[in-house]
């Protein structure tokens, strides 16, 4: 097979493969930053909803649940790189 073929010669290069790892736990950390940000810049305004107007809060609640989708999407590619 042509996995197998690969974890062979992966086997015979440690050197690659923690390249690898270093990438992944790099890019893991880099997504993790920027979910940390979306929440840093959704905090005041979640935390200031119940004082604005209904066309306000209205933006504001549309703003926050774009933010927790976007902090899905980017904890499903965590998830997929084996965070």
């Amino acid at each position: 097979h042509r996995s197998q073929s690969w974890v062979s010669t992966c086997s015979q290069c440690p050197g690659l493969v923690r390249s690898m790892d270093d990438d992944t736990t790099d890019l893991i950390a880099r997504l993790c930053t920027r979910i940390g940000m979306i929440m840093e810049d959704a905090s005041p305004v979640a935390l200031t909803v119940a004082a604005m107007s209904e066309p306000e809060r209205a933006e504001a609640l549309s703003q926050l649940q774009r933010d927790v989708g976007r902090i899905n999407d980017l904890m499903r590619g965590v998830r997929a790189l084996g965070g």
